[in-house]
């Protein structure tokens, strides 16, 4: 009989569990780094939506009332009935008063599981995006 002594098993004992535990946890650091992506590229693209919506409110004030300052705190109002979490960045309302556009920038964080903790990470949970627009035409 070709049987293997113990002394050679022992050092191989728990080598499959081992191994187990080590592949969940990469599954489980790839489905946290998967879902942080996914939170902040819906992030983005809600905030994309959020400026759009900001600028397109911010010229139909300004065609109603020539006043940049009317047309930026219709953007703010908009941007806070829209989602209360974003911000209109520092000079993120601009007014183009030759064509009647106006292009907003706006900022949010996105919420993450482990990416906004970290700090290599952390600026990409930092998400702007940036609309021009002009009135409706109505």
């Amino acid at each position: 009989m070709n049987r293997t002594p113990n002394r050679f098993r022992r050092g191989q004992t728990g080598a499959v569990g081992m191994m187990i535990i080590m592949w969940l946890a990469v599954v489980v650091l790839l489905g946290i780094t998967a879902i942080d992506a996914g939170s902040i590229a819906f992030t983005k693209f809600r905030l994309a939506d959020v400026a759009s919506t900001a600028s397109t409110a911010a010229a139909n004030a300004f065609r109603s009332t020539p006043n940049t300052v009317t047309a930026c705190q219709a953007a703010e109002a908009a941007i806070a009935a829209e989602d209360a979490t974003a911000k209109l960045a520092k000079k993120g309302c601009v007014v183009n008063t030759q064509t009647n556009t106006v292009t907003i920038t706006v900022r949010k964080e996105a919420h993450t599981i482990i990416a906004g903790h970290l700090g290599f990470t952390k600026k990409f949970t930092k998400v702007s995006a940036t609309e021009t627009n002009g009135p409706t035409a109505l």
